[in-house]
Protein backbone atom coordinates (compact mmCIF):
# COMPACT_ATOMS: atom_id res chain seq x y z
CA UNK A 1 0.00 0.00 0.00
CA UNK A 2 1.49 3.47 -1.15
CA UNK A 3 -0.02 6.52 0.64
CA UNK A 4 0.06 10.15 -0.48
CA UNK A 5 1.92 11.96 2.73
CA UNK A 6 4.89 11.65 4.25
CA UNK A 7 7.36 9.20 3.09
CA UNK A 8 7.92 7.74 6.22
CA UNK A 9 4.49 6.00 6.56
CA UNK A 10 5.16 4.57 3.06
CA UNK A 11 8.08 2.66 4.12
CA UNK A 12 6.89 1.89 7.51
CA UNK A 13 3.55 0.53 5.44
CA UNK A 14 5.65 -1.16 3.18
CA UNK A 15 7.81 -3.14 6.19
CA UNK A 16 5.03 -4.28 7.97
CA UNK A 17 4.82 -7.99 7.09
CA UNK A 18 8.43 -7.95 8.45
CA UNK A 19 7.39 -6.16 11.89
CA UNK A 20 4.29 -8.66 12.60
CA UNK A 21 6.28 -11.74 11.85
CA UNK A 22 9.22 -10.63 14.05
CA UNK A 23 7.16 -10.89 16.61
CA UNK A 24 4.92 -13.74 15.60
CA UNK A 25 4.15 -15.85 12.54
CA UNK A 26 0.43 -16.76 13.77
CA UNK A 27 -0.55 -13.26 13.12
CA UNK A 28 -2.33 -11.96 10.47
CA UNK A 29 -0.46 -10.85 7.81
CA UNK A 30 2.72 -12.55 8.53
CA UNK A 31 4.56 -15.44 7.25
CA UNK A 32 7.93 -17.15 7.99
CA UNK A 33 9.60 -15.79 4.77
CA UNK A 34 9.68 -12.65 6.79
CA UNK A 35 10.97 -13.99 9.31
CA UNK A 36 14.26 -12.06 10.60
CA UNK A 37 17.15 -14.07 9.20
CA UNK A 38 14.75 -16.11 6.56
CA UNK A 39 16.13 -16.03 2.87
CA UNK A 40 13.09 -16.42 0.40
CA UNK A 41 14.64 -16.49 -3.32
CA UNK A 42 13.08 -13.08 -4.54
CA UNK A 43 12.21 -11.32 -1.35
CA UNK A 44 14.16 -8.78 0.19
CA UNK A 45 15.58 -8.80 3.99
CA UNK A 46 13.50 -5.56 5.97
CA UNK A 47 17.22 -3.96 5.42
CA UNK A 48 17.30 -4.48 1.60
CA UNK A 49 13.47 -2.80 1.66
CA UNK A 50 14.86 -0.10 3.29
CA UNK A 51 17.80 0.69 1.68
CA UNK A 52 15.99 0.35 -1.90
CA UNK A 53 13.60 2.69 -0.80
CA UNK A 54 16.13 4.81 0.80
CA UNK A 55 18.23 4.85 -2.60
CA UNK A 56 14.87 5.64 -4.78
CA UNK A 57 13.07 8.11 -2.16
CA UNK A 58 16.54 10.28 -1.73
CA UNK A 59 15.88 10.08 1.84
CA UNK A 60 17.29 7.52 4.76
CA UNK A 61 14.11 7.03 7.06
CA UNK A 62 16.70 5.34 9.17
CA UNK A 63 16.44 7.62 12.48
CA UNK A 64 12.71 7.88 12.30
CA UNK A 65 11.63 4.23 11.30
CA UNK A 66 11.35 2.87 15.17
CA UNK A 67 8.63 5.76 15.50
CA UNK A 68 7.12 5.12 11.87
CA UNK A 69 6.76 1.90 12.47
CA UNK A 70 5.07 1.75 15.64
CA UNK A 71 2.68 3.83 14.15
CA UNK A 72 1.79 1.68 11.50
CA UNK A 73 1.06 -0.76 13.51
CA UNK A 74 -1.37 1.98 15.67
CA UNK A 75 -3.06 2.49 12.38
CA UNK A 76 -3.38 -1.32 11.85
CA UNK A 77 -4.93 -1.58 15.04
CA UNK A 78 -7.40 0.86 14.81
CA UNK A 79 -8.43 0.14 11.29
CA UNK A 80 -8.90 -3.71 12.78
CA UNK A 81 -10.84 -2.39 15.47
CA UNK A 82 -13.29 -0.68 13.18
CA UNK A 83 -13.70 -3.64 11.17
CA UNK A 84 -14.41 -5.13 14.13
CA UNK A 85 -17.04 -2.76 15.19
CA UNK A 86 -18.75 -3.42 11.83
CA UNK A 87 -18.68 -6.89 12.50
CA UNK A 88 -20.60 -6.59 15.89
CA UNK A 89 -23.56 -4.56 14.51
CA UNK A 90 -23.50 -7.21 11.63
CA UNK A 91 -22.19 -4.65 8.95
CA UNK A 92 -19.64 -6.80 8.16
CA UNK A 93 -20.60 -10.93 8.82
CA UNK A 94 -18.21 -12.69 6.98
CA UNK A 95 -15.82 -15.11 9.18
CA UNK A 96 -13.08 -13.51 7.07
CA UNK A 97 -13.84 -10.22 8.83
CA UNK A 98 -14.22 -11.62 12.12
CA UNK A 99 -10.97 -12.63 12.19
CA UNK A 100 -9.56 -9.29 10.82
CA UNK A 101 -11.16 -7.37 14.07
CA UNK A 102 -9.58 -9.85 16.31
CA UNK A 103 -6.30 -9.16 15.53
CA UNK A 104 -7.16 -5.04 16.73
CA UNK A 105 -5.28 -6.77 20.34
CA UNK A 106 -2.43 -8.52 19.13
CA UNK A 107 -1.64 -5.34 17.09
CA UNK A 108 -2.35 -2.85 19.77
CA UNK A 109 0.45 -4.88 21.95
CA UNK A 110 2.52 -4.89 18.71
CA UNK A 111 2.24 -0.92 18.57
CA UNK A 112 3.00 -0.78 22.12
CA UNK A 113 6.43 -2.69 22.63
CA UNK A 114 7.67 -0.55 19.35
CA UNK A 115 6.67 2.24 21.18
CA UNK A 116 8.38 0.92 24.34
CA UNK A 117 11.69 0.07 21.77
CA UNK A 118 11.68 3.57 20.12
CA UNK A 119 11.37 5.53 23.34
CA UNK A 120 14.87 3.47 24.44
CA UNK A 121 16.63 3.44 21.53
CA UNK A 122 16.56 7.68 20.92
CA UNK A 123 16.12 10.70 22.43
CA UNK A 124 14.56 12.64 19.40
CA UNK A 125 10.75 13.08 18.22
CA UNK A 126 9.87 11.94 14.76
CA UNK A 127 8.38 14.34 12.11
CA UNK A 128 5.14 12.64 11.16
Amino acid sequence: MSTIGHPLSDISNLIVPYTITSFSTERRNSHPAFAPGAHTPGLPSRNEAIAWYAAVAGWDPATELAWGTAFAMFRDSIIFQGIASRYAVRQASSEEAKKVGEEMGPAAEICWELVRRAREGTKSRANL
